[in-house]
């Protein structure tokens, strides 16, 4: 294969890679505005009726989809973050990490959400402005998830609170999957610092 032929197995799964971000991020994003208003209705009702899951006509306790918000969030935060390193790692495998495009657009077809309403060009970078705002933007990704680690964080603390065993056994198993994701999000984040000089010189 030529050398300046990217590999299409690498830059399939990168692309693969971006759209499975994309979707995560979504599905992340949902999860945290569902337990928020789950809280809000256990905590204000003083009889919660069971949830109903469409389709399957299932009812579940409340209490139990509750109790297991913080290892959901947590979980998929990890994703999120994995989905990253892989990301990173296809870049890496097709060269490109050393590219002029430091914001991965030279191969990102699948741009998603924060991506585009964070949206900046090279030519940002050639105000003093411009960086600043690069550089603030560059932490959008560590501050979304950053959010819903302190969401994962506050809802466990509510359902330690509570001491119901069932309760405490669903954050006992959330507490592993927020550490390692806590973990992982540091990296990104000193990542990110390390980058922030290149965008001022």
């Amino acid at each position: 294969m030529d050398a300046s032929t990217p590999d299409s197995h690498w830059l399939r799964r990168l692309q693969t890679l971006g759209k499975a971000q994309a979707r995560y991020l979504w599905i992340l994003l949902v999860v945290m505005l569902f337990y928020v208003a789950l809280h809000a209705r256990a905590s204000s009702a003083t009889d919660v009726k069971p949830m109903k899951v469409p389709i399957v006509d299932l009812e579940l306790s409340t209490e139990f989809v509750l109790a297991f918000g913080p290892a959901l969030i947590s979980f998929l935060i990890l994703i999120v973050l994995g989905t990253a390193r892989a990301y990173s790692r296809a870049r890496q495998k097709l060269d490109l990490l050393g590219s002029g495009d430091w914001s991965g657009e030279d191969v990102d077809t699948s741009p998603n959400a924060i991506d585009l309403a964070f949206y900046t060009t090279p030519d940002t970078l050639k105000t003093v402005v411009g960086r600043a705002i690069v550089s603030v933007v560059h932490f959008s990704y560590p501050t979304f998830l950053a959010a819903g680690l302190l969401e994962a964080a506050w809802l466990s603390k509510s359902l330690v609170q509570d001491c119901a065993p069932g309760r405490l056994v669903a954050v006992a198993v959330a507490v592993p999957l927020w550490i390692v994701a806590a973990y992982h999000l540091l990296g990104l984040v000193r990542h990110r610092i390390a980058d922030v000089p290149k965008f001022w010189r």
